[in-house]
């Protein structure tokens, strides 16, 4: 992987629950890091099955391994105001370099 190819700006937020000042609990999406990644939509076979299932807008994102090492499918990604849901993240080959994150888009 050329890390070069990291142009993109993403923020990966988590669900959690917050007390405001008053006490109160509030649940909600919470901003965990902002990084770069690079990102492409499927092609091929990875196309027409993400297209059986009706998820037309599947991205795949790619980023440095330590970027965020806890990233999981209860995760979500925020693009240029866009969200995406995280189907599955990959640690490629295993190597501890990159992950490749497969993403829905929320409409």
């Amino acid at each position: 992987m050329q890390f070069g190819k990291l142009n993109k700006r993403i923020t990966i937020q988590r669900a959690d629950k917050k007390e405001d000042i008053n006490g109160i609990t509030k649940a909600g999406w919470y901003d965990l890091k902002t990084i770069w990644c690079s990102m492409n939509g499927l092609s091929g076979k990875e196309y027409w099955t993400a297209k059986s299932y009706n998820a037309e807008n599947t991205v795949v994102f790619i980023i440095r391994y330590g970027s965020c090492k806890d990233l999981t499918v209860k995760d979500r990604i925020i693009y240029k105001g866009r969200a995406f849901n995280i189907v599955h993240v990959d640690n490629v080959l295993y190597k501890n370099e990159t992950l490749k994150i497969k993403a829905t888009e929320v409409i």
